[in-house]
């Protein structure tokens, strides 16, 4: 399992931080860090990997990280081979308590907060919503600090009461605003994914929770909305993503470095997972080489 990197962020002679960015191409490292992180991608184009979700990088696309949530994107060989295609984001960082401590568990900000605890699942913000945000995040830019930091905070409330928006990750990796039993859930996402390369079986998994086998299918899936083997699927299908767009292994390594012990299963839930056999999926991202 591949350990994100940690990055700080320096916060130190200001509230938040904000900066454009300009690539060749994506080249995002995976990493971590404690604060919030809402990204705009002006151009280009590539995949995006975020918690256990990997899937391609758009033009405008508005995305709201939470702490701690793993992440990074990258160019793909067709975004590579544009050389004259500027790719370029907007990044701004804040930490919980930006503006105060409890600032936001002030009434008028209640929405804002109920943002940021969905926030630990990474959001994608669609439609007309991420249009006016990546604009308003280009007027920030431009701004001084205290212009700013209001404008931050009319931002946050826009998105908040947006309805067009959708989760990226399963689950969230951070302890920051999760919910009460948060703490075992995140053990266990945790230990599915430094294990998820080996045979995990539900017995297995249900002993390390300290619940029986039906208890802890019961758990798991009001908290995910998954059964336990589809989301371990999905683990083991993004991770072979990654290996099918990064290196020369073959589909036969990658689907026993991916976890799964036989290459007709890992055919059949890669295509029913990405609608596409490992193969084409190979194909896809080469396309243009």
């Amino acid at each position: 399992m591949i350990k994100p990197k940690f990055e700080k962020v320096p916060l130190t002679n200001s509230s938040f931080l904000i900066k454009e960015e300009v690539f060749t191409y994506f080249d995002v490292p995976w990493h971590i860090h404690p604060e919030f992180e809402l990204t705009y991608i002006q151009s280009g184009q590539g995949q995006r990997h975020i918690g256990n979700s990997i899937e391609d990088l758009e033009y405008e696309e508005l995305m709201l990280i939470g702490p701690n949530l793993p992440h990074n994107w990258y160019g793909s060989r067709k975004t590579e081979s544009r050389s004259k295609e500027e790719i370029s984001q907007i990044v701004i960082q804040f930490s919980i308590d930006f503006l105060g401590k409890d600032f936001f568990e002030l009434p008028a900000f209640a929405k804002i907060l109920q943002l940021l605890k969905r926030a630990p699942l990474g959001i994608c913000f669609l439609g007309e919503t991420r249009k006016v945000g990546g604009g308003k995040m280009r007027s920030i830019l431009k701004m001084n600090g205290f212009e700013q930091t209001i404008e931050l905070l009319n931002l946050l409330n826009q998105l908040s009461i947006s309805q067009e928006y959708k989760s990226i990750s399963c689950i969230g990796f951070g302890e920051i605003l999760n919910e009460v039993d948060s703490s075992r859930m995140n053990k266990v996402y945790q230990y599915i994914m430094e294990h998820f390369k080996e045979p995990v079986s539900l017995n297995q998994i249900a002993a390390f929770s300290n619940m029986t086998p039906q208890a802890f299918c019961k758990y798991f899936k009001i908290r995910t909305k998954k059964t336990f083997s589809y989301f371990l699927n999905e683990v083991r299908i993004s991770y072979a993503c990654r290996l099918l767009m990064e290196n020369n292994l073959s589909v036969l390594q990658i689907c026993y470095e991916s976890g799964f012990n036989n290459l007709s299963n890992f055919n059949r839930q890669f295509k029913g997972i990405n609608k596409m056999t490992p193969v084409e999926y190979k194909k896809s991202v080469q396309r243009a080489d």
